[in-house]
């Protein structure tokens, strides 16, 4: 029996103390370096000795104990010592030379730290041949000991490929498992030198991790070799169990060297993760390009998958790479054709089966296989694309795989859902079957969208392609529609029977994964658009008679489950007619999809244009306008059943939303297409056959009637739906899609009776508040019911209407637009005037409820003005604003408290900066100065001393958001300091340009910093937790100092401290931005003390003021790993706070030094020693920085002293 005097000693000192300090003992034991060598002792005798629970806890712990003591301490150790510990541990691990087999778990600790010792060594030659007379006791007992396996970085590969011969050739359950380790010890080894699953410490640098990543590199072709050969030769013999987890082993291996990323940005150490696809060197093609092997491969699989699944899984990881080869392995397209083929053959086996399966009896391993084979579909098509898979003989089949999956697991998916009776909640294989059903939608979105479809080629390759696509992915669109309508049915009916309420954060990430998938699914639907549409257009004959039945039924104070349900099959139809139809347009201009043109228009003849039109374009033209009839007819239906009865619940306002988003996609798109836009046809036959789809809505005719349906539309959503937020939200986002299309559907849109309608309501109302009691007199076609229905919708979004109808009536040499352009205006003016007069005249009171709607009401109304900057000649905005900028600032005096008004207040001038300062003359510039600077002095004299601003952390991140809004006044603000303060460079850019005198800067400067003065108050550390706000006023207060550093000496004392612990806050802030902002903020008001002395008076109060920032750029920004992305800004702010005053700096780094040890203390200081270069120091202190080369110089310098300090005396 082996002596445990090592092992008790050890476990005595873990265990002293109570239990909860077991591990703060460990830990304090490793930090201290282990001075006695407890770890390496306690696992001599306990490594063959773990005879309970206790001990082989203790050689756990051991183990990794004495790991983390030899990588931090590395240097300390001799050479011999470090490689007979690392072959002593990686016999132990293996099982080497005996039949007493160690814990698992200890096995595979001790495989990760002699896998951490050779990376550590691996570059590394003779550097300590000094050996101690513990370490030579110690050497002789573990090379004495049975386990040793003596190696080198020479011999390491060929013990491994000998273990693994002998496992083959004499099978014996010691001979694999020795072989199974050691194909462990080299996943292992590939898991540290990449990074991908190292728990090592190393305490090295950065470029410790690169080098040794690219060192190793040339050794990935022998561990490639010896996975290949293992996996050949096991094949054959995985019908036996004995070698199915070795197997599994050195799958898992080949998964790690085809995972490889190469070169020194590779792995952990370089960029977080890489491309899907793989691109291994030439080298392996005689490894890789088998394939005889990739199809014993899948038979193994076929033959296994229902026994072995942690193999078969590890089986489909690596067939999902294998995938994805791509690259210089392949010799040439030849020997690419050939692999594709097989993988496709062998991929098309494993569906067939799959299928099968899915249709019957489930159980537990087809989600994992379901998922993965998806997988590997998607990697087939993104690596061999459309252009070669094409050209196999297997690629009908496999579409015809593709749809026949997809449309069992969607058919699948509704029966289960049919089992729980709509009740989402219980579902069990919902969230994999819907991942699954993405991926598909991906490789199709692939296959269909590949540009490689229309270009220029000689052949019919493409054509034979698109029939291909079109004949064999067809089913499965009407699969997926009808599909998820019947889920969503199911799903709504038993959320009304049931009246459950849904959880408004799960039930937005639903919509949005379902507008998602829907726009995948859109590009199937595209594929074969004519059956597409046919599809839609049955769905639509059956749903539309019930619907106009239930429209035409007064409902009761509830909805029936059968009615939602057919809302619900109703909403759902018109979402993927929008999305097959339309693309999301948001910042572009909208253009009908190309897949629709090209379906719609007459084909080209020339060889030398774009694959283009088709024969039967008329019929799919005919089909589109039909659909887009049908719906146009549903929203009619549904608008004069709300004009006799408009709180009938069958009516579903959220119906109306989403007509409403179809017509704003599919307006501006087709009706009144521009040639130019579409030039590629301008002039062939495309753009002018009289039945394709860009000719349908082009005439004055069909165009003048879609939008006088859509204006129509609006008017009786808006006056008889006021209170319907969505719906109101709906129509501005119509009308304003409409006006922003050009000057001839704005003219168009103008001649509508319907929209003229729209403009007098504004004008009649505009002075009318909810409250009103005055009478409304009927006027030109106006009904009182329609001006009483606009006068309740919410002031925002009348405000939201007007600035519709601004950009609407904005065209000018168009006399209807020109007079509705003025009437809209002097609308609000006089409104607006009428209240001023009011006020000032104290016919009103101040804080009359009247008078605080009517405020609200006149400056929202200004707000939609000032937003308005998209029209045609925006310029007449300013002459009118202008003259009543002052009133609207003076509001703030007297209704600062009213936190509603102020904001709104806010709003305004933040919004009316932000879009027509860069068109302003000096004059109007002035105006808006002044009454924003008066606006800022009346918001802060309240809202500083009656308002403390906390910022709870432990909240929610909804609660946190939520809290956030409530200080939107003073983020606004913020805003509107940041948009004078562009004027600026505005201006003089313009100036340099046209030679126009612009604003003068101190003009612009003096605003800013008033304005700035007003809100630093405010600007508490509470506040500045709030990411949006944190990011807004650095944003204005870094660039302000980094720009006119000399205007912050006038601050009164108070508010400069207040500024300089803001800056101070945000330097070590998480987000970049910020921190730089931060980090040159603080260094220009440096240079700027150290140019002129201008921050004297501060530092007279204050004498530690630079001291303070020395310390806390050095503790908490340089010292820390968040410098990695802040470099330049922190190495630029930490030369000119030294160059201040040297004396106090080297006294800050001494009393950072203070807290290490002696040893480290000597680093720490000589590196700071290299860094601070006397002459750079001298010039910088002098207030220059001696040229662009001294910059760059102490750039460089103060990157090598980051990674000293980080490597040498920091633990990374």
């Amino acid at each position: 029996m082996t002596s445990l005097q090592a092992s008790n000693e050890l476990l005595s000192f873990l265990s002293s103390g109570s239990l909860n300090e077991y591990h703060t003992n460990l830990q304090s034991l490793r930090d201290n370096g282990d001075p006695s060598f407890l770890f390496i002792r306690t696992i001599l005798e306990l490594c063959h000795n773990c005879s309970s629970p206790q001990y082989m806890e203790l050689l756990f712990h051991s183990i990794l104990g004495f790991r983390h003591v030899v990588l931090y301490r590395w240097n300390s150790f001799s050479d011999s010592f470090k490689s007979t510990a690392r072959d002593f541990i990686l016999g132990l691990g293996l099982g080497w030379n005996t039949t007493e087999s160690m814990n698992k778990t200890c096995s595979n600790a001790c495989l990760g730290t002699a896998a951490a010792f050779y990376k550590r060594g691996w570059r590394e030659n003779c550097k300590n041949s000094k050996v101690s007379p513990q370490e030579e006791m110690l050497i002789a007992q573990m090379s004495q000991h049975s386990s040793f396996c003596n190696t080198s970085r020479e011999t390491l590969f060929n013990m491994c490929q000998q273990t693994l011969l002998q496992a083959l050739n004499a099978p014996s359950p010691s001979s694999v498992s020795t072989a199974t380790m050691s194909t462990l010890f080299l996943k292992n080894l590939i898991g540290e030198f990449s990074g991908g699953n190292t728990a090592a410490s190393y305490n090295c640098s950065l470029d410790f991790h690169k080098s040794s990543h690219v060192a190793f590199e040339p050794h990935l072709s022998g561990i490639l070799q010896y996975s290949f050969e293992g996996l050949s030769s096991l094949i054959p013999k995985l019908s036996s169990g004995e070698y199915v987890e070795l197997a599994d082993a050195i799958v898992n291996l080949t998964i790690d060297v085809l995972s490889w990323e190469f070169g020194s940005l590779g792995g952990k150490w370089g960029r977080t993760g890489g491309t899907g696809l793989v691109r291994p060197p030439e080298s392996w093609r005689e490894y890789l390009i088998r394939p005889d092997f990739l199809g014993a491969i899948f038979q193994v699989y076929v033959k296994l998958r229902n026994s072995s699944q942690k193999l078969n899984h590890s089986l489909r990881q690596l067939l999902i790479l294998l995938s994805s080869i791509t690259g210089s392995v392949f010799e040439n397209k030849s020997q690419k054709k050939d692999y594709s083929q097989f993988m496709m053959e062998g991929c098309i086996s494993v569906l067939g089966l799959l299928m099968t399966e899915l249709s019957g009896q489930s159980n537990e391993y087809l989600e994992s296989e379901t998922i993965d084979m998806c997988c590997m579909i998607t990697r087939l098509v993104e690596n061999f694309r459309i252009e070669g898979l094409s050209q196999l003989a297997s690629f009908t089949s496999l579409l015809q795989a593709i749809a026949s999956l997809g449309n069992v697991l969607l058919k699948t998916f509704v029966e289960e859902l049919k089992a729980v009776e709509g009740d989402v909640e219980c579902l069990e294989n919902g969230e994999w079957k819907n991942e699954a059903i993405g991926m598909l939608l991906e490789a199709i979105c692939l296959l269909c969208e590949d540009h490689w479809l229309i270009s220029i080629r000689g052949g019919n390759a493409q054509d034979a392609a698109k029939s291909a696509l079109a004949t064999a992915l067809a089913p499965l669109y009407h699969s997926y529609v009808s599909c998820r309508i019947e889920m969503a049915k199911m799903e709504e009916y038993y959320l009304t029977a049931n009246a459950a309420d849904l959880d408004e954060v799960r039930e937005d990430i639903a919509s949005v994964q379902m507008q998602e998938e829907m726009t995948s699914a859109c590009s199937l639907g595209r594929v074969n658009l004519a059956s597409s549409l046919q599809c839609l257009s049955s769905l639509f004959q059956t749903c539309m008679p019930q619907l106009q039945n239930l429209f035409s039924t007064d409902g009761q104070s509830d909805v029936s489950p059968e009615a939602a349900a057919l809302l619900e099959e109703a909403r759902l139809l018109v979402m993927c007619a929008c999305h097959l139809l339309t693309d999301d347009s948001s910042g572009e201009s909208p253009l009908i999809p190309e897949a629709i043109i090209n379906t719609c228009s007459p084909p080209t003849d020339s060889p030398h244009t774009f694959k283009t039109g088709s024969v039967d374009y008329a019929a799919s033209t005919m089909a589109i306008s039909q659909i887009v009839s049908t719906l146009m007819g549903l929203a009619e239906f549904q608008a004069s059943k709300i004009a006799n009865n408009p709180y009938n619940p069958h009516l579903s306002p959220l119906l109306a939303k989403t007509l409403l988003w179809f017509f704003t996609r599919w307006v501006p798109a087709y009706v009144l297409p521009s040639s130019g836009e579409y030039g590629y046809s301008s002039g062939g036959a495309t753009g002018h056959a009289p039945d394709s789809i860009l000719a349908t809505w082009s005439t004055p005719e069909a165009s003048s009637q879609v939008l006088s349906f859509c204006s129509t539309l609006c008017l009786h959503y808006l006056t008889c739906w006021p209170q319907e937020i969505q719906v109101l939200e709906g129509c501005a986002e119509l009308l304003l899609a409409i006006a922003k299309r050009g000057r001839d559907m704005r003219v168009m849109l103008m001649t509508t009776p319907s929209m003229e309608h729209l403009c007098n309501l504004h004008v009649h109302t505009a002075c009318q508040i909810h409250a009103s009691s005055q009478e409304l007199v009927p006027v030109a076609n106006l009904s009182k019911e329609m001006m009483v229905g606009y006068k309740r919708i919410p002031y925002k979004h009348r405000a939201r209407m007007l600035k519709s109808m601004l950009i609407a009536s904005s065209e000018i040499n168009d006399a209807k637009s020109e007079s509705m352009f003025a009437t809209l205006l002097e609308s609000v003016k006089n409104a607006f005037g009428t209240l001023i007069h009011a006020l000032q005249t104290k016919k009103v009171k101040i804080q009359d409820v009247f008078t605080l709607e009517m405020i609200c009401l006149c400056v929202e109304l200004f707000g939609g003005i000032a937003r308005s900057s998209e029209m045609s000649h925006p310029e007449r905005i300013p002459l009118f604003v202008t003259e009543c900028l002052p009133q609207l600032s003076g509001l703030m005096t007297y209704y600062a408290e009213d936190i509603t008004i102020c904001t709104i207040l806010l709003d305004f001038f933040r919004d009316y900066t932000e879009q027509f300062i860069a068109m302003l003359d000096r004059e109007q510039c002035l105006v808006v100065f002044q009454a924003s600077a008066e606006l800022l002095k009346a918001y802060s004299q309240h809202h500083c001393n009656q308002r403390v601003i906390h910022k709870t952390i432990s909240k929610s991140t909804e609660e946190a958001l939520e809290e956030e809004q409530s200080y939107n006044d003073v983020l606004c603000a913020i805003q509107l300091l940041n948009n004078i303060g562009a004027k600026d460079f505005i201006d003089s850019f313009s100036s340099e340009r046209n030679g126009q005198k612009g604003v003068d800067s101190n003009e612009v400067i003096q605003v800013v910093f008033f304005g700035l003065q007003q809100i630093l108050p405010l600007m508490t550390k509470g506040l500045l937790h709030f990411p949006t706000l944190t990011k807004q006023y650095f944003n204005l207060v870094g660039f302000m100092i980094d720009t006119y550093p000399s205007k912050i000496g006038m601050l009164p004392y108070e508010l400069f401290k207040g500024l300089l612990d803001s800056m101070l806050f945000g330097i070590n802030h998480v987000d970049p931005f910020v921190s730089k902002s931060s980090l040159q903020g603080i260094a220009a008001l440096a240079k700027e003390h150290l140019e002129n002395s201008s921050l004297q008076h501060y530092l007279n109060q204050n004498p530690q003021m630079f001291d303070e920032c020395s310390q806390k750029l050095l503790e908490e920004v340089i010292f820390q790993t968040i410098i990695w992305d802040r470099m330049d800004p922190a190495a630029y702010c930490l030369l000119p706070l030294a160059a201040v005053d040297m004396n106090r700096f080297a006294a800050v780094v001494n009393g950072i030094a203070q807290k290490l040890d002696a040893v480290k203390q000597q680093r720490m200081q000589d590196a700071f020693a290299r860094l601070m270069q006397p002459d750079v120091i001298a010039k910088v202190s002098k207030g220059n920085y001696g040229g662009r080369l001294n910059k760059m110089r102490f750039r460089k310098d103060f990157e090598v002293f980051v990674k000293d300090i980080h490597s040498a005396v920091l633990i990374f």
